[in-house]
């Protein structure tokens, strides 16, 4: 009975999200959007803090360059109420790969709306057989008048 009651307990935690010991199993395109949902929607930075290379560098609208610490700090402007990250193309070498796609959300960042839409490229390298983020883009996209 012990036995049953403990898998279930892990249950949920493999279901709703990967723990940093084994998100170097999933893809690509899987390890940016845990990054983005633990980061904006949960607030989490642990998977960012381990996952992004000490010399990590964000460039967001309008142009700002962040590194990590300011990006890690900033999470603490965020109020994200629901995030969709998807992917339009995705570019692999052995050691590099880069995630390009849209990501949406709904919510706040500085009590200032959060624009609906944002291009984002994520760059990853692999280092020591593991996924490490580089850099990441984010420009809003402009709705059309």
């Amino acid at each position: 009975m012990k036995n049953i009651l403990i898998t279930l307990l892990a249950i949920p935690t493999i279901i709703l999200g990967q723990t940093p010991q084994n998100i170097q199993e999933l893809g690509l395109e899987e390890i940016n959007e845990y990054l983005f949902t633990e980061y904006a929607l949960n607030k989490n930075t642990q998977p960012l803090s381990e996952i992004a290379t000490d010399d990590f560098m964000l460039i967001a609208a309008p142009g700002m360059i962040e590194n990590k610490d300011r990006v890690i700090n900033g999470v603490k402007n965020l109020n994200i109420s629901s995030l969709n990250v998807s992917v339009d193309k995705l570019i692999t070498t052995d050691n590099v790969g880069i995630v390009i796609g849209i990501l949406e959300m709904k919510g706040t960042i500085m009590n200032n709306p959060i624009p609906g839409k944002i291009r984002y490229s994520s760059t990853f390298i692999k280092k020591d057989g593991n996924w490490r983020l580089i850099s990441r883009t984010m420009t809003p996209i402009r709705l059309k008048r």
